[in-house]
């Protein structure tokens, strides 16, 4: 990447602004890079190799192959071993059979592709020794998720898009560049890259919202649509985040005992909240005994407040996705994940749709690694 264009040259000081205002990184890291042989993932190599000096950093890069796309799914993978030669990377490749996965787990392929990544990525992290996994999310992507949890139904945490850093480890410095900025910028070094025909495919969810509902938004209603959208996510994060600390001290407070796999929680301190900080007490005592809140909705966590209001249900209990009961002990709400199926524990208090689940408030919260 010598003689860089100014163009190519600004792209690369805006990646490095985003990594510096998120602390993406520090001096002495290893990052592992998830790689597809896309646009994004491609363009997020490049840069992070003219950057690795004077970030002081280590890269690396790791390639899942699908089994999805016959052919293509080859291709894809021999022009990354190609490109890791090229830039003497360290490249760790595997297969996985997502559809296969996908009907085992009774999961969409989409979600089943994803969990596969992100295993994948944060197993051979743990293995090699990378403090972080870096990912090819953009700008765009994120206005998408953003759209895609608003239709879908959603609140703060969907309306907050696809973060910069997750969970300490997962970072994503191409989230603030648009896509087209990030093709000019391969188009300026004259880097190749793949192009997956599935993305044009609008039986997808996201290929719909990009392809009509983005368009006719901007058509139709306002032309910076895109701005707009990034700003709302912008906006609904920090606050979003402060809300969480709150809802984090206050379950400190409320919780009277701990186990692996249970928690127990004060009744009357959580019915002296306000019923908007109670729900995400709620919401964070679940995601401690969970690890997520997948099939976990808003319904759910209103029909726990109510659960918990209720008198004269001592002894009885509420089931949840996941495996979850929720009991009530005259002033103790206990949420205990139990190892054996609640079908085979038998029912005592049973609520609506509970069996199936709903969505959670942020479904897919990651689109596919780019």
């Amino acid at each position: 990447m010598t003689g860089l264009s100014s163009f190519a040259s600004k792209f690369k000081g805006q990646v490095l602004d985003t990594i510096r205002e998120h602390g993406m990184v520090s001096p002495g890291h290893s990052v592992l890079i998830g790689i597809s042989g896309g646009p994004d993932s491609i363009a997020l190599a490049q840069v992070l190799t003219s950057l690795k000096k004077s970030l002081d950093i280590r890269i690396g890069l790791a390639h899942l192959n699908h089994m999805l796309r016959g052919s293509h799914a080859l291709a894809d993978e021999a022009f990354v071993r190609e490109f890791a030669r090229a830039h003497n990377l360290d490249l760790v490749v595997e297969t996985k059979n997502v559809a296969e996965l996908s009907k085992k787990q009774r999961l969409c392929v989409e979600e089943a592709g994803r969990n596969a990544r992100y295993e994948f990525f944060t197993r051979i992290a743990c293995e090699k020794g990378f403090q972080r996994v870096a990912l090819g999310h953009n700008r765009d992507d994120n206005i998408e998720q953003v759209l895609m949890n608003l239709v879908r139904g959603t609140g703060p945490l969907g309306l907050r898009g696809i973060p910069p850093v997750r969970q300490e480890k997962f970072i994503r410095p191409l989230i603030r560049m648009p896509r087209a900025d990030i093709l000019a910028f391969l188009n300026e070094i004259h880097q190749a890259y793949r192009v997956d025909g599935s993305n044009e495919d609008t039986s997808y969810l996201r290929n719909r919202i990009r392809h009509c509902l983005i368009p006719f938004l901007e058509k139709e209603f306002n032309p910076d649509i895109k701005a707009g959208l990034e700003r709302l996510s912008g906006i609904i994060g920090p606050e979003d985040d402060f809300l969480d600390r709150m809802a984090r001290t206050a379950l400190d407070k409320a919780t009277t005992g701990r186990e692996k796999n249970q928690i127990d929680l004060s009744i009357p301190t959580i019915s002296e909240l306000d019923r908007a900080l109670g729900a995400r007490v709620i919401r964070a005592a679940l995601l401690s005994i969970k690890q997520n809140l997948r099939r976990i909705s808003n319904t759910h966590i209103r029909d726990i407040l109510c659960f918990a209001g209720k008198k004269g249900d001592s002894g009885k209990s509420l089931d949840l996705p996941g495996q979850l009961r929720v009991y009530r002990y005259r002033n103790i709400l206990r949420i205990k994940k139990e190892e054996t199926a609640l079908r085979t524990l038998g029912r005592h208090l049973k609520t609506r749709r509970y069996q199936n689940g709903q969505p959670d408030e942020n479904p897919a919260a990651d689109p596919c690694i780019k």
